[in-house]
This record gives C-alpha cells, structure tokens and sequence, in this order.
C-alpha cells in the first residue's frame, strides 16, 4: 500500500498531475478495482489531513429521473410517432446513463438520478477538474504504459472475443475489396458495365462478386457486408425474390495474399472463419435445419472456450465454461458430474498444463442445465489436486461485489461468504444455527444477510488461532523466550486468538468483543468455539498488562504476522512499543469491554479457566490502576494546583476530534464525582468532557460481574477482591446518576452524553456501542426505566439529538468520525433490540435490509443515498445484525419466523464443549 501512497503523493501533490484509476493501473501493474480503491483511500486520507488538497472525478451509473430529464437540454427530444393510429407506449424503459462529474457537483449530479447503480472515484488531481475534455490527455500516458500482460488487469475480460486467423474461403471486407477491382478490370468491356449497371438498380446478395468466383462459376452466393444497401439485412427484407441476371464472365482470381490479424473479423465483431447464413427467401432449398444451427453453434462454442483458455492463465478464477444446452431438458434429468481435459485445440497446437477440475452439471429452478465452474462453491479439485490458500481472494475487495447465488428475495441478496477452503475458522455450531434460523425465517433476503453476517467474524477476521498445543507455535514460543530476556512466565502460553475487525490487520478490544458475543452461547455446544473465546481472553489479557491505555494491537509476536503502522507520528504518554501497539487511544469502553468478554463467557460456560490464569489476574491489577489515574481531577482538591494527567495523546492533524487539546491533556475535570474519564469515545473520536457516561455506564457493570465470579472461587484473596470491584463499581454508578442526569426543559430528566463535573454537559448520542440508547443492553437499568425512557426519545428526534440524521433512502443515529450525512446502521439494530414495538423493530430492519445491497451491513450509510456508505468490511457491525435476529428470534420470533416459536439452542449431544 505505501508503493501507491508514494505514486500518487509524487505526481499528485508534487507534479500536480491528474491520476486516473486506469493510469494507476498500468503504472503499479494492479487490477483496476484496486485501482479505483487506492484512489479513494488517498483521496479520503489526505483530506482528512488537510481539506482541499485533493479533487477527485467520479463516475456515475444509473437511471437519471425522469421528471429532471424533460426540463434538461442534454435530453432526446420527444419525437410524435407518424400514423396518427400510433398507440402510445404505456410501458418506460429504463435507460441509464453514465457520468463523469466533479467532486464540488457530485451532490447536485446525484439528485439527477432516480437509481443509482453504481459511483466510484475516476480520477483524482490537486485542483478541481472544470473541463472533463483534459481528461483525455491522460489516456496517452496510459497506452504509453500499456504491455501485453494489461489485459489480467481489466476488471471484465470477455473470453469470447478475439482476433482469429481465417481457415476457409470467406468475404473479406477488406482483403478482398482490391481482387474485386482487379477482377472487373479483366472482365470483357461489354459485358463489365453490364453487371455493374445490374448491381447498381438491384442491390441483391446475389449480385456481388466474391474474389475468385463470379455469379456464373460460385456454387453459393457470397454473404453480404454487414452494412449498406447490399447487405444480407437488406435482402432479407425484400418482398420480392431475386430474378436471374445475366451472367459475367470473370478470368480466375489472383491468389489471396496474407490476411492482417484485424483482417480476420467482419465488421459486427463476429469470426468469419465459417460461411455466413445466406439470407431467408421465399424459398427453403439449401436451408439448414434447427438442429443442424445448434450443432454450428455448439461446435462453434466449444472452439471459443479452447482458444480463450489457451490465450490467458488468469490470476484470479476464470469464468464459469459454458456448457451446451440440451434441446430440451427434461425436469427429472439427474445431475450429471464430468471430467473435462484438453489435450490440444482443435488446429493440433499443444497446450499448457492446467488443473483439471471437476465440474458439476445441475437442472436449475427454470428447468435448464446448468454447469458449476471455476470458482463456484460446489466445484472441488480431483483427488490429488492441492488446493493453494493463495488463491483465496483479498476479502477487503471481494466484499466490494456481489456473488452468486442471489436470495430470492426481491432484493436478490448476493452470498458473499468466502470459499469454504479460504475461510479463517470452522464451527459446526455455527452452521448449524445459520441453518435452523435460515431455513424458518419468512423473508429470504433477511436469511440471506443472516446467512452472510452471522459467520462474518469467523469467516474472514480470525487472523491467528492456536489451541496452545501446537508444536510450531510452542517452538515460536521458545525462540522468542530464549531471544529476550524480559518475557515474563506464562506470556503468550496457552490457547491464543487474534481478532480484526475488517481491512486492517489489527485488533481492537471493543470491537473483537462484540464480533465474537454472537458465539458465547455456543462455547459449551463446540468445543472450537470455547477454545476459540479463551484464547481471545488470554490474547487481550497480554495486550492490557503491557498497554493498558491502548484500544488497537498487532498480531501476537508468535503468530508470524507482519505488523503495520498507521501512518501517524502520534506523541503519546505513557510511551509503547509500535511493533506491539497499533494505536493508543485510551477508551474506557476498551477495558470495559476486555472484562465484558470474560464475564460473557463465564455466563454461558461457567468456566474459571480464564480467572484461573495468572496473566489475567495481572491484566486485570493493570486494569485498576488505569481507574484510579483516570479517576483524579485536573486540580489537586487540597492545593489547588494543575496536576498532569498521567495520560496524554497529540496528533499532527487538522481534524479535531483526532487528538487532544491543552496539549493532549483535554479539557478540565472536576473532583469527587466518582466518574472515570475517558480520552476517547468508542468511535475513536476525543471526547469534550472527558467523563464519557456510557462507558461509566458498561464500567460499572462489568466490574460488579466480575466481582461475582471471583466470589465463586471461594478463594478468600478473591473474596476480598470483589468487594473492592463492587465497592467500585457502586461508586461509578451513583457518580452517574448524580453528575450524569440532567433536567432537559423538553425531555424531563435524561443522560447526558458527557459531563466534567462542573455542570457542563454534552447532549448527543453517537452510534457506536457503548452509547446512551444502549444502556439497557450492557445491564445497567431496565429498558422501562422513566429516565431512560425521556432519553430514548430525545435520542431519536432531531430536535434532541444533533447525530439523528434522517433522509430520503435512510436513517438513524450518526457521530462526527464519518460526518453529518451519514448514519450507522449499528444505531437501528440497537434501536431495534430495546424496543418492544413490533412496527418500530420492523422499521428498523427494513432500512438495515435495503441498505445492504452488497449482502453485508456497512459501516455507515449516506442517508440519502444508500448506494455511498464506508466499509463493505466490517465485522463488527455484521455481528450486532446476527446478535440482534438472535434477540429477536427469542424474543419477539412472529416478526422474523413463518412459525411463532421462539428460537432455543437445539444441539445434539456430540456438541459439547469441555467441562468448566
């Protein structure tokens, strides 16, 4: 990624060049969706770091609105059909239009359209692009960098279409233009303009001449020219047959010189290598029969898919090979599986090695026979074939589009869960649930999102695995003992899990959390599952005893996975290791949520395993003295005096929810509220009063249940220890009721977003969890709860929260980290899951539903267009849409199933995890 970072800040921002996705294409040899995603990212990067500093050009493609078009002068105008009998069309066509606008009226470009189909970057320069006409220049630089091995980076590639040598006699379009003229030198003068003159009143099919057979001596009428008055769509329209013309004599033709490659088409694009069809005339004589045609085409086919094979070894997984259709297929046709191996095309020239595979041929709904190519599910190598985890596609750009087979829904939902054999974790729990909820659900879209959100986590984000046992991983282990001298006992030992969120290769606390809550339920049905959610546990313990101010780590130092940086020159205290730590935003919510994953997994499992691991119990002793720091004041309360916050984070930015102010201490705290503060929020944004309430909130939850199974124990050390996390935990809360509850002159009394003490407060809610509109789910009141209640519905109104965005395609609760246009679809699942108003859930589903398209629930979505949102790759937000069908399923199961019966977790009893 740095390579293409380097290209476009060198000839963007130093030689203030104009970029096209195809120019970056040819010029670091990649696919031009990668291309165009390059594009974005540097264009949303270094406009996030100073605004203005680079223009992009998009391209636009869908149906423009029709009541728009009339008042538009770019427009067909509308033309009265003649007879004045015309009946008038009742049906409209969609037509769709492709533009090419600038960033400053994309806005204005969009409101055009009716639907769009699809918009990405096509460009990007230094200034704003006013004449589109200059982005022809590029296209030179472009063929200038262009080599025969640019068709793999084409993001279509028809294999169908090629140039071909000629093999047999044939009308040449231009080839054979000369030896006409010759030949009508030749002929007799007498009888020359008499055929000239013939063709010239009856342009038939039958009149023209082919290089070396006049009309006397041709066994068959040549075809046509494609185009003009003589052609063979011409004649075929004649309503009267060809009457008998003279004939002309002609001298034998010259022999036919060396076509040139492009000599070997006709002008419609199609091989020539077999005779044209004459055309149909009133006479039958000499026709072929229907089956005779489908024969030609069958063989025909067949020489297309060799000539394509040969031509191109493809990176990624070529198309699926056409198979010829049975004239007419029979319903109760049983499935047919074949080997297909080609030894040779059909003119003798030898081809290379490829992997033979085995193809499936299935009946489909339509009662037709369809073959299961390359790259479809069903397909398997035959036995012998190794399959390559190299192969398997970068996620991040395979989410970006649609898969087969669709829902059969009426949003047709793509399936978009990787290959079996490119998938990061296997569970048969989990697929045993994605069965049973699917297959009762009443709306097949929403069992298709289901389908592709419920296994997102462990399908494409776990990066590293190990049971503890392995003995490569134990070796690793070893090696790194024995290279540094300062690793701790038991550091890194036992079962480990290394969990992304996305399209960045590391983990974040919060977020793998609730990416792996779905599956807490099922760590005593699959043994997979419970190894997989302690060795998460023991992951995150490792990351809070060395930087327990951190939300964001590398991969596990024996997990062989390279770090990355974040491309920020961040000035933070206390300082940490960057091979270790990929960001350091001190989040409440983060230690929070590292508690929340032991606490959840001790819930369903009743399991000690991870309280009996002494690298917890330093994890969580790192935990509390985080508390105390953060719970101190600005001001020392007896003296008066500023006291520097043992925390502090500054960031070279132009954006300021990025870093913190008073030279990264942030804004001043107030004594004895028995709050803790918090730098930044669960967005990553920084707070404005930095005692954020609802990680209070999930802080104070949290700690009295891990008070609760440290008293399970037994132990009297432990005893002792959750009386201090409940003593803890009450404090926080009475500091939230005291200090976080205000009187709002519509509402009544509600949460505060933040508060510092002194009797400010912010009045908001963002989308991300933790967050006011969620305080029932993390336990910390009841969904009835008055307070809440009048907080509820201020959150959900634009008049009470500024974050409520609300337009023509979409709606919900937002946050300043992605804009004022867009809001997070998380917000409405959480909406969803704390209302017991089944209009209000449904409402909420049906805006999460329409707005995943691409069959994955996205970051955040435009809320007046839906087809613009940020990350096709998030697994976090995908988590909480199976987390809330899950809710659902139990709770209110009418809405989503065909049969009212609330969901339970029905295993057979070989789906039983370890005994705690």
């Amino acid at each position: 990624m740095d390579k293409y970072i380097s290209y476009l800040a060198d000839n963007v921002l130093s030689e203030e060049k104009t970029v096209t996705y195809r120019l970056l294409s040819r010029a670091l040899k990649v696919h031009v969706n990668v291309a165009k995603q390059m594009l974005y990212e540097f264009h949303r990067a270094q406009n996030a770091k100073r605004p203005g500093t680079v223009h992009a050009t998009y391209v636009i493609y869908g149906v423009k609105d029709a009541s728009r078009a009339q008042n538009g002068n770019d427009e067909d105008v509308e033309m009265t059909s003649s007879p004045p009998y015309a009946e008038s069309i009742t049906e409209v066509v969609p037509s769709f239009t492709l533009s090419l606008v600038s960033e400053e009226g994309l806005k204005d470009e969009l409101a055009n359209f009716e639907e769009v189909k699809s918009i990405h970057v096509y460009s990007v320069a230094p200034h704003p692009t006013k004449d589109m006409c200059l982005l022809a220049d590029v296209a030179n630089e472009v063929l200038s960098l262009s080599t025969p091995d640019d068709k793999k980076l084409a993001p279509i590639s028809n294999l169908y279409v090629r140039v071909r040598e000629r093999k047999g006699p044939g009308l040449k379009a231009s080839a054979t233009a000369t030896a006409t003229k010759q030949q009508a030198k030749a002929t007799s003068l007498k009888s020359a303009p008499a055929a000239e003159a013939k063709v010239k009143e009856e342009p038939k099919p039958q009149s023209i001449k082919t290089a070396g057979k006049s009309e006397s001596t041709a066994e068959k009428p040549a075809p046509a020219l494609k185009r003009g008055a003589n052609s063979g769509i011409m004649a075929a329209f004649s309503k009267a047959a060809a009457k008998p013309k003279k004939e002309v004599k002609a001298e034998p033709a010259k022999p036919k010189e060396k076509d040139s490659p492009m000599q070997a088409l006709s002008d419609d694009g199609e091989d020539d290598d077999e005779e044209v069809f004459k055309p149909k005339t009133r006479s039958t004589a000499g026709s072929k029969t229907k089956k005779q045609r489908e024969e030609e085409l069958r063989r025909m086919m067949e020489e297309d898919d060799e000539e394509a094979e040969e031509k191109s070894e493809r990176a990624e997984s070529p198309e699926p090979e056409p198979e010829p259709m049975e004239e007419e297929p029979v319903a109760s046709a049983p499935v047919k599986e074949e080997k297909e191996v080609v030894e040779s095309t059909s003119n003798g020239r030898r081809r290379g090695k490829r992997k033979i595979m085995r193809k499936k041929q299935v009946m489909d709904e339509e009662g037709y026979l369809a073959t299961l190519g390359y790259g479809d599910a069903d397909q398997e190598p035959l036995t012998g074939s190794k399959f390559d985890p190299a192969a398997c596609p970068d996620y991040a750009t395979y989410s970006q589009y649609a898969h087969r087979p669709y829902s059969k829904g009426p949003l047709e939902l793509p399936f978009q869960r990787p290959d079996r054999r490119c998938r990061t974790f296997h569970s048969d729990a989990i697929e045993k649930v994605i069965q049973d909820i699917t297959s009762r659900m009443k709306d097949p879209d929403l069992a298709r999102l289901f389908e592709n959100a419920f296994p997102s986590t462990t399908d494409t984000t776990v990066r590293f695995h190990t049971d503890g046992k392995d003995e490569k991983v134990k070796q690793k282990l070893r090696e790194r003992n024995d290279r540094e001298a300062w690793v701790e006992e038991g550091e890194w030992e036992g079962p480990q899990s290394f969990i992304i969120t996305g399209d960045i290769l590391a983990e974040w606390l919060r977020d793998s959390t609730n990416q792996l809550k779905p599956y807490q339920a099922l760590a005593t049905k699959d043994p997979a599952i419970y190894t997989l959610i302690l060795g998460a546990i023991n992951t995150q313990a490792e990351y809070v005893i060395q930087s327990p101010y951190c939300n964001a780590f590398q991969p596990p130092p024996i997990s062989g996975l390279p770090v990355s940086m974040n491309g920020q020159d961040d000035a933070v205290h206390p300082i940490y290791e960057p091979n270790f730590v990929f960001e350091c935003k001190y989040e409440l919510d983060s230690l929070a949520h590292f508690l929340a994953l032991g606490n959840e997994f001790y819930k369903h499992t009743e399991s000690k395993d991870f309280v009996n691991n002494p690298r917890w119990r330093k994890a969580l002793s790192s935990l509390l003295k985080v508390l105390d720091s953060q719970e101190r004041s600005t001001f020392d309360p007896e003296t008066g005096r500023w006291r520097p916050n043992e925390y502090s984070f500054q960031r070279n930015t132009n954006t300021g929810t990025e870093t913190l102010n008073l030279r990264g201490m942030g804004n001043p705290l107030n004594n004895g509220t028995g709050l803790i503060r918090s730098a930044f929020r669960p967005s990553d944004d920084a707070t404005i009063f930095g005692f954020f309430i609802p990680a209070n909130a999930q802080m104070s939850v949290e700690l009295k249940r891990t008070a609760a199974i440290l008293k399970a124990t037994g132990k009297s050390a432990d005893l002792e220890l959750a009386e201090e996390l409940e003593a803890r935990s009450k404090k926080i809360s009475d500091g939230i009721w005291e200090h976080g509850v205000v009187n709002h002159p519509r509402y009544g009394k509600v949460f505060a977003y933040e508060v510092d003490g002194y009797g400010s407060n912010l009045m908001m809610d963002d989308a991300n969890y933790p967050s006011l509109l969620a305080l029932p789910l993390m336990g910390f009141l009841d969904v009835k709860d008055e307070t809440y209640q009048n907080t509820r519905k201020m959150l959900l109104e634009k008049e009470g929260n500024p974050y409520f965005l609300k337009g023509r395609e979409f709606q919900g609760i937002g946050g300043p980290h992605i804009g004022l246009q867009n809001a997070w679809p998380m917000s409405l699942l959480v909406q969803a899951q704390t209302s017991d108003d089944d209009e209000e859930i449904l409402s909420c589903l049906k805006y999460v539903l329409n707005s995943a398209r691409l069959g994955l629930v996205h970051e955040s979505v435009d809320v007046n267009y839906s087809v613009s949102y940020t990350r096709s790759w998030f697994a976090w937000a995908n988590g909480v849409f199976a987390e809330t069908i899950l809710n659902l399923a139990k709770r209110k199961p009418h809405l989503i199933f065909k049969v009212g019966k609330p969901y339970s977790f029905e295993f057979a009893d070989h789906y039983r995890g370890p005994s705690p």
